[in-house]
């Protein structure tokens, strides 16, 4: 438990907005996991070494993802940050093993965001004002306070909760109705 009366509003949010993502995501069906939303969305795909990973797109178009990408980022992101929080300062993308069924993939989101909200949980007020405490290579963090960064994985968590719920939604209203007969 941190000892950072400044990170507790933080944290009570991230925790009751991954509680909102867990019970939305209950009951979700392979299909669902990579259905795409539209042509070309960003999803995952078996590569040449058999990993299930993202593609790197080749422009910078905007695209829809599925869940499986963003509940793969949700992930990801806690892996890497917490690695370079409070780990080795090592761990690498292809590092990040992304699931290709819901039941594995909801299981890998929840362990890489548990690991992320761990390291967290050890940081002092000090340590939320440092600038680049958190070292992750990918994105501000060298750059920016901690606070700054866990305000941002905050928002990516919940705006990524809202596409997930937006997208099973979508995948709903595409098929047909369910008989009560």
């Amino acid at each position: 438990m941190t000892d950072s009366t400044r990170l507790a509003p933080l944290l009570a949010q991230w925790d009751t907005s991954l509680g909102m993502l867990s019970e939305r995501m209950t009951g979700l069906t392979d299909a669902e996991w990579l259905w795409e939303p539209s042509p070309g969305a960003t999803s995952i795909a078996p590569l040449t070494d058999g990993a299930w990973r993202p593609p790197r797109p080749t422009d910078d178009a905007p695209r829809t993802r599925t869940i499986a990408w963003l509940a793969g980022h949700l992930g990801e992101m806690g892996v890497l940050r917490a690695d370079y929080l409070t780990g080795s300062h090592q761990a690498q993308p292809e590092d990040v093993v992304w699931p290709d069924t819901a039941a594995e993939g909801i299981d890998s989101m929840h362990r890489g965001l548990a690991r992320w909200r761990d390291a967290l949980a050890t940081m002092t007020d000090d340590d939320l004002d440092q600038v680049g405490r958190s070292q992750c290579p990918w994105g501000w963090d060298p750059k920016l306070p901690l606070l700054d960064i866990v305000w941002w994985m905050n928002r990516e968590l919940i705006h990524h909760a809202a596409e997930i719920a937006f997208v099973r939604d979508l995948y709903a209203s595409t098929r047909p109705p369910v008989s009560s007969r």
